[in-house]
């Protein structure tokens, strides 16, 4: 019978075997899954990172263009009031244009009240 147990025990250690040899290669997937999967992370994080710098700068530019804008329109808003005033209009239309006033005359509008003609 001790060849039998040596044989069975032989046969048990070569199943062990056969199994880790089987669990190796999973752990082995395992390892390397674990490995893609930490590198498509810090690939994200660095793609995240560089997304961010160029909407901070993208951002920088825009607040640029802003302030540029804002001090066009408000020189652009004092012009407007330099060219709208009244005596500057007035000189003009009189100068360049040849215009002046009309004759000042008064004219009487009848009124009229519950259909009769009132003249004041």
């Amino acid at each position: 019978m001790s060849g039998y147990v040596k044989r069975r025990r032989t046969l048990v250690r070569s199943i062990d075997q056969v199994q880790q040899e089987l669990a190796r290669p999973t752990s082995r997937w395992l390892v390397l899954v674990g490995i893609l999967i930490i590198a498509l992370i810090l690939v994200g994080l660095v793609w995240q990172k560089v997304k961010i710098a160029q909407l901070i700068q993208e951002i920088e530019q825009l607040e640029k263009q802003l302030t540029y804008y804002k001090e066009t329109n408000e020189k652009l808003q004092g012009r407007v009031l330099h060219l709208s005033r009244e005596d500057r209009i007035v000189s003009i239309a009189r100068t360049k244009l040849n215009m002046s006033y009309p004759p000042y005359e008064i004219v009487r509008i009848p009124m009229i009240k519950h259909g009769s003609e009132v003249n004041k």
